[in-house]
């Protein structure tokens, strides 16, 4: 892809797919930032039910023991 770039795209192409790319940053980090909340609160919700402490310790005992 990047030899087919280098030998067709011009210099007005890139600096516009430069500034598409710059113009989403925000948007991208803040669909990132979302899903990583997203995900720490499905692993808090599963602690919860499953009452697992940090080190996977269920209710406060090794886990199998």
């Amino acid at each position: 892809m990047n030899a087919c770039m280098l030998k067709y795209a011009t210099r007005e192409e890139k600096d516009r797919a430069r500034e598409e790319w710059f113009a989403t940053r925000d948007k991208r980090r803040e669909e990132n930032e979302a899903r990583e909340a997203r995900l720490q609160e499905a692993l808090q919700a599963r602690r919860e039910w499953y009452d697992v402490d940090e080190q996977g310790r269920i209710g406060g005992k090794k886990a199998g023991g």
